[in-house]
Parts: C-alpha cells; sequence; structure tokens
C-alpha cells in the first residue's frame, strides 16, 4: 500500500517507517518540519509533505495529490487527566479522521485504511477506576460512528511501549515482530478478573497485579501495525479497538 504517515521525526513514527518499508509499504511522510527527518530516513522515503498535522484540508491534500491507500497516524501525545491541557492531540485526530474520510469520498472508489494510535484506556475490560488519558475516550466518539464502508479505521490501544533499540533500524532487526504480540479486539488479550469479587477494590487490584505485564516492545507494535496493511481492506480489525500483549508474558 502507499501510506501517508503522520509523526515519523516521533518516538513512534520514527519506528513505524523501518515496519512500513519492510513490508513492501511506499511511505509518504507528513511532517511539520523537514528538517526532523534523518537523511536516512528522507533517503527512504517516497516524498515528503510539510504541514499542519491539524490541517485537515491540507491532510486531504496529501493523501490525494499522492494517490495513498492508507494512512498511519503516530502525531500528537495524550495528556494523561483532564487537570492539564489536552495539548494538539484531539486537534491531529480529528483532523487526520476528516481528512480521510473526505478524501476517500471524493476518490469515490474504497474507502482509506486507515491506523490510528489510541490508549490502554480506551479498552472494554478492566474497568478503570481513574479516567486517565481521558482524550482518547473523545477520540473514540470522533470515529466510531464512522462505517466501515466509508472510513476502513483501527485504533491501536497499547498501554507503554518502549523502544527495543535506541534508534530505528533500518530494516528492523529479526527479533523484533509481530508474531511476538497477542492481540485482541475491544479488550486486553489474556485480561484475568482474579479479584473481581473483593469488594470496592478489586478493580483496582486487577489493574495493579497486571498492567505491567501490557508493556510492549515498540518495534512489535510498530510492526504488527505494518503488517496488517498487507491485508488492506480484508483486515479483521477493521472498526475495532486493538489490544496487544507480548506472548512471552501471557501465562
Amino acid at each position: 500500500m502507499k501510506v501517508l504517515l503522520l509523526g515519523v521525526t516521533g518516538r513512534v513514527g520514527s519506528r513505524l517507517l523501518p515496519a512500513l518499508l519492510a513490508h513492501k509499504h511506499q511511505v509518504v511522510a507528513y511532517v511539520r518540519t523537514p528538517a526532523k527527518v534523518s537523511p536516512e530516513a528522507t533517503s527512504k522515503l517516497d516524498s515528503i509533505v510539510v504541514g499542519s498535522a491539524s490541517d485537515s484540508a491540507a491532510i486531504k491534500a496529501a493523501i490525494l495529490s499522492h494517490d495513498c491507500d492508507a494512512v498511519v497516524n503516530a502525531a500528537g501525545l495524550a495528556a494523561m487527566t483532564g487537570l492539564t491541557s489536552k495539548g494538539e492531540f484531539p486537534a491531529i485526530f480529528a483532523a487526520v479522521v476528516q481528512a480521510a474520510l473526505e478524501a476517500g469520498q471524493e476518490r469515490g472508489s474504497a474507502p482509506i485504511r486507515c491506523w490510528l494510535m489510541s490508549g490502554w484506556s480506551l479498552l472494554d475490560s478492566p474497568k478503570k477506576p481513574i479516567p486517565f488519558f481521558p482524550s482518547h475516550k473523545g477520540n473514540y466518539q470522533v470515529i466510531k460512528s464512522q462505517p466501515a464502508d466509508i472510513l476502513a479505521w483501527s485504533l491501536f490501544c497499547a498501554t507503554d511501549m518502549s523502544p527495543k533499540y535506541d534508534t530505528p533500524q533500518f530494516p528492523p532487526p529479526a527479533d523484533v515482530s509481530a508474531s511476538n504480540l497477542v492481540a485482541k479486539a475491544d479488550a486486553p488479550p489474556a485480561w484475568v478478573e482474579k479479584y473481581r469479587t473483593v469488594p470496592l477494590i478489586g478493580n483496582y487490584l486487577n489493574i495493579m497485579a497486571q498492567a505491567q505485564s501490557y508493556f510492549s516492545v515498540l518495534e512489535n507494535c510498530v510492526d504488527f501495525i505494518a503488517a496488517d496493511l498487507e491485508k488492506g481492506l480484508e483486515s479483521e480489525w477493521i472498526g475495532k479497538r486493538v489490544g496487544v500483549k507480548e506472548k512471552s508474558k501471557v501465562k
């Protein structure tokens, strides 16, 4: 597929690029500051489009002018609580969704395949007693009403993703792969309600006991997205919130 990638200069996006290339996708980078794109990354990109990640018209134009089949958004950072500034993340999310939706409608053929980064707190289970990262819930409200035949979206709902390698690796090493993960739609895979019956604090205990087991390797996660894009509109994850867990942590 030809993929428009937002956030290529960031921690997640910079690892997405080699993963996408390893799966034979062509990548168009959409960036605010092209000088931040490394020379190595620049040499491997199909092209670079300069623009704001919250400008839906510019994103739409990039999709259409470069004939992109898919959009992956790794731009923006969600605020941990509602007590701090929301930052640009909700505006970026809304702009990408609107751009992909309008581009697909204007093109008049297949819908745009769209992967967007979200968060573990958005998954149905466990019940979260503390509303961390509230912008994810707002973003979900924006996208969940979009039918899959109009916008082929998926939300990647991971918790902490730590890179195994200090810098992006071209090509990705053999020890990082989507095959290292288990995945589930709309809920954390292999979740255990061990303390559910404990009055008042059961949910807290379940989260405290298991949350860190959902920390994952960033390179495995980006390979999951890149591999799934090979399926195009046949992906089983379209219209889903996707949770993952390292196989090595499944008991």
